[in-house]
């Protein structure tokens, strides 16, 4: 019987502490999401081709400070960014994303920026203005 009394305790007491890891985790998440609620979201054409193109225009925003989420969709050319304004401008965010070799409707990218990349990537420049 005292056996069984201390495996039901011990159960009881693991649970209890995954629920205050939950509690813990739950505040973090609503910390995050106020963060993000003070955010700004744009759209914005950027030139490119495939799926490796996604990779780098996404990441070049990846550790960004301030960049909270950059989704490209290679289909449509949009660029969706999610951003605190305070801590980087829109201006800012195009010329690293043209820094890594793609154009947006502002910035250019520059030849060797462009030229560095993979020929799949190598998308119809449009003519600078």
């Amino acid at each position: 019987m005292k056996k069984k009394i201390v495996k039901i305790s011990a159960v009881v007491i693991l649970l209890m502490a995954g629920n205050q890891a939950n509690a813990v985790n739950n505040i973090s998440s609503m910390n995050d999401l106020e963060i993000v609620s003070d955010s700004t979201k744009e759209s914005f054409i950027v030139y490119g081709n495939c799926g490796m193109c996604k990779r780098t225009i996404e990441g070049s925003l990846k550790d960004q400070e301030g960049v909270y989420s950059a989704d490209w969709n290679k289909e449509t050319k949009m660029m969706q960014v999610k951003y605190d304004q305070s801590l980087i401008s829109l201006e800012e965010i195009k010329i690293k994303i043209a820094a890594v070799g793609y154009d947006t409707e502002e910035n250019r990218a520059s030849e060797e920026s462009y030229k560095g990349l993979p020929g799949c990537c190598q998308y119809e420049r449009p003519e600078s203005k």
